[in-house]
C-alpha cells in the first residue's frame, strides 16, 4: 500500500516490525522504516493521515492504546483509517503467529476489531467516526482528530 499510494503522487512512509515487510515495500519503490509504531517515528504530531489496512488496529493486542498512539501521531485535524472486521463481530484480543513455509514467529498479542466497536475505541482515544465504508466486503472507518 505504501509503494502505491507513493505512485500516486502521496507522500507515504510505512512502518513495520517484520524485516522482510519493510524490504517488500522498498523493493517496490515505498519508503519503509523497521520501527515499533509505539517508538519513535518521524514527523510525530505532523501526520495528516495514517492508515491502519488489513486489521492492523489489532497491533499490540490494545486497539485503545494503538488509536491513543496513532492521534499522537497526527496533525490538528488528521485523520486515520482503520479497515475492521464486518458488524457482529465483538473485540476479541488474542495471541498470533506469523508462519510460512520456513518459519513461524513468537507468539505476539493481536486483537480483532469489528465495526460495531469502534465509535467506542475512537472516543476512548479522543478521536471521532467522520465515515464508515464498505467494499468489496470489506469495512474500513475514518476517524479525525479535532481540530
Amino acid at each position: 500500500l505504501t509503494a502505491e499510494l507513493t505512485d500516486r503522487g502521496h507522500v507515504a512512509l510505512g512502518i513495520d516490525l517484520v524485516h522482510e515487510s519493510v524490504h517488500q515495500t522498498i523493493r517496490r519503490g515505498g519508503a519503509a522504516l523497521r520501527r515499533d509504531v509505539f517508538g519513535p517515528v518521524p514527523g510525530e504530531g505532523r501526520w495528516r493521515t495514517a492508515l491502519l489496512a488489513d486489521g492492523n488496529i489489532g497491533i499490540g493486542g490494545d486497539p485503545g492504546a494503538l488509536l491513543l498512539r496513532i492521534r499522537r501521531l497526527l496533525a490538528r485535524g488528521g485523520r486515520v483509517v482503520v479497515e475492521v472486521a464486518p458488524p457482529g463481530i465483538a473485540t476479541q484480543r488474542v495471541t498470533a503467529r506469523l508462519a510460512c513455509a520456513c518459519s513461524v514467529s513468537a507468539p505476539f498479542p493481536w486483537a480483532v476489531v469489528g465495526v460495531d466497536d469502534v465509535p467506542r475505541l475512537a472516543a476512548g482515544a479522543g478521536l471521532v467516526e467522520a465515515d464508515r465504508v464498505r467494499a468489496a466486503g470489506r469495512w474500513a472507518v475514518v476517524l479525525r482528530s479535532p481540530r
